[in-house]
């Protein structure tokens, strides 16, 4: 039987959308009951159609509960841990996809940062066909060592599974000075860019921890390991979106920060929601300073991290 991808679909669409019976559409198409169970199994296969369980108990645990009150936060998911960190993190961002595919909407400007969480989020995200949304790089990250770290190569892969429109910051995370910060920002395309941080509706950003041996920025080649020791001994708690914080969550006031290129503290603190998406208890005490910051305004996690975090209140 020559199965073109249309009649395919065709099949898919009256069983999952129409709530026809296997019998039903068997006797349509004149083709046997077997076969419909043949074709919707190639359907699942070829990815025309995928199915995912929304599981609300991770957004509705005693464990979100409390994260959700505590930091007065519009939403926790709170996965549970398995045998390893990299199937626990699998499994935290394939909630975080799950949670994005109901969210995003026609006509929103999305911002996002960079690295593992997010680039596990993402590849995970099902195409949507969305209308006239924007997808904007949050800071710059030529010369990430990782592909996956580096913020443009996330935000050209969201932008083209969702239909929307891309604005790189084509500039390196850091620079030498403050001065050449500006200088690059008023360039015309970076400029763009940077005007386009200003009116986000979300962003997507990840965590981490500026303990030396943690550090993301450290892995991605950004930083080396002294200088990080250097932060950390500042009171540099984490950092998201190249800026570091403090213990309270409050972005600190030293050089690097004034080196970053990227969106302005002020600016994202304005956008409505800020979902950080983060999982590994050497992360807690990183996290625990940014909701108390209230820098982000959701959160995906995994449980062991999420009690850490709310160890530290008691």
């Amino acid at each position: 039987m020559n199965k073109s991808f249309d009649f395919l679909v065709g099949v898919a669409k009256h069983y999952y959308l129409d709530s026809m019976s296997q019998s039903e559409i068997a006797k349509l198409y004149n083709i046997s009951r077997p076969t419909v169970a043949s074709i919707l199994k190639e359907c699942r296969e070829k990815g025309i159609v995928e199915i995912r369980i929304n599981d609300n108990s991770f957004f509705s645990s005693e464990t979100s509960r409390r994260l959700v009150e505590r930091y007065h936060l519009n939403m926790a998911c709170v996965v549970p841990n398995e045998t390893d960190y990299p199937l626990t993190l699998y499994k935290t961002c394939l909630e975080a996809a799950g949670f994005l595919s109901s969210t995003l909407e026609n006509k929103m400007n999305i911002g996002i940062s960079w690295g593992t969480a997010l680039y596990h989020t993402i590849r995970q995200l099902p195409k949507i066909a969305l209308i006239d949304c924007t997808v904007v790089q949050l800071m710059g990250g030529l010369g990430a060592s990782a592909l996956f770290y580096d913020g443009s190569e996330l935000a050209r892969i969201l932008a083209e599974k969702i239909n929307g429109q891309f604005y790189p910051f084509l500039s390196p995370l850091l620079v030498k000075t403050a001065e050449l910060k500006q200088a690059l920002l008023s360039e015309p395309g970076i400029r763009k860019t940077a005007e386009k941080t200003r009116m986000l509706d979300i962003a997507l950003v990840g965590l981490s921890s500026d303990l030396p041996d943690d550090s993301a920025m450290v892995r991605a080649g950004f930083l080396s390991a002294e200088e990080a020791r250097r932060i950390f001994e500042a009171g540099s708690c984490g950092h998201l979106c190249g800026y570091h914080y403090d213990n309270e969550g409050r972005f600190m006031d030293i050089p690097i920060n004034r080196r970053v290129v990227g969106i302005d503290t002020s600016f994202f603190m304005n956008i409505k929601r800020r979902v950080g998406i983060a999982c590994g208890r050497q992360k807690a005490t990183a996290i625990h300073a940014a909701l108390k910051g209230k820098l982000v305004t959701d959160l995906f996690t995994d449980e062991l991290t999420a009690l850490q975090i709310i160890s530290f209140y008691g």
